[in-house]
């Protein structure tokens, strides 16, 4: 597996494609889902023959490592920029989507002169800002606390049982929308098999997959790029579904309406995971043409 130590964590990492680079900033939190069955991108097959596409897995979740200590969004862009510097690649279109979204907005904001476009995917600059997560950021700030003071395991035993009880504070409590017809019995098939995966992990494995996933949540929790927004000075496309109930669409709309020229693009129908569905991914790759095409003008 091609991997790259950066920042005192191992990061997987996948090159195809050639052509200019795309680096993307896939969503989620990381943890144990994420890392029994690994995610795969469909979209990426329709920019291989024009882009060189880097996909890769974020600290604490997928296939890289699981560090401790705290993380940040400037972490996670810090992160981005010393792989594609391994890479070679000085300057690249960045696409983050949904959990990725802040930290490409983050990674646009400290290093704007190796970003050529930016695209913002069912994301927000106030991921964890607005009513629908509340309950939830506040536990898992008293959950980070609680890691500070009393250790991984006796964490992940609090996470568990907070989790069990029936009036548990939830991620996303109205689900993700739509999902993509062309791989809706593909996730469902995926979900299935992840809980298979997830029932049979050796209690050191769930610690150590609990306490990633909750150290990147917490890096989300108090992130607010809302007055930030007016910096970002490059080529921007927002994209969102109009029946994303994870990331509400109004969020995707404040977005582009806070960086000067932004393109929104509404999805009609789409649910979250916005790049699965075929009227996204074709305009993500019409907006990269463009910004390359115009580069090249000048």
């Amino acid at each position: 597996m091609p991997t790259v130590t950066v920042n005192g964590c191992e990061l997987y990492y996948e090159v195809s494609g050639s052509g200019p680079a795309i680096a993307f900033i896939h969503g989620g939190y990381g943890g144990a889902a994420s890392s029994v069955f690994p995610r795969e991108e469909s979209w990426v097959g329709a920019f291989t023959d024009a882009y060189t596409v880097v996909n890769y897995d974020r600290r604490s979740a997928g296939r890289s490592g699981y560090p401790a200590g705290e993380h940040t969004l400037d972490l996670f862009a810090g992160d981005l920029r010393l792989l594609l510097k391994h890479l070679g690649i000085q300057r690249a279109i960045i696409i983050g989507s949904s959990a990725g979204g802040p930290i490409a907005l983050t990674y646009v904001l400290t290093y704007s002169q190796s970003v050529i476009g930016l695209v913002l995917a069912n994301t927000s600059a106030r991921l964890w800002r607005h009513e629908t997560r509340e309950r939830f950021a506040d536990a898992v700030r008293h959950r980070a606390q609680f890691l500070k003071e009393q250790g991984a395991e006796a964490t992940e035993s609090l996470i568990q049982a907070e989790n069990a009880r029936p009036n548990a504070p939830v991620l996303a409590p109205n689900g993700s929308g739509p999902r993509s017809p062309e791989l809706r019995e593909a996730f469902v098939a995926r979900e299935r098999e992840v809980q298979r995966l997830v029932a049979v992990l050796p209690r050191a494995d769930r610690i150590r997959y609990a306490i990633g996933e909750l150290r990147n949540q917490a890096a989300y929790v108090d992130s607010d790029l809302r007055p930030r927004l007016k910096e970002v000075r490059l080529p921007t496309l927002v994209v969102h579904g109009d029946q994303d109930v994870q990331v509400p669409h109004a969020l995707g709309v404040e977005l582009a309406e806070g960086i000067p020229g932004a393109k929104m693009v509404t999805v009609p129908g789409a649910g979250h995971g916005v790049m699965q569905w075929r009227p996204a991914a074709e305009a993500i790759r019409a907006f990269c043409d463009q910004v390359v095409v115009a580069r090249a003008r000048r």
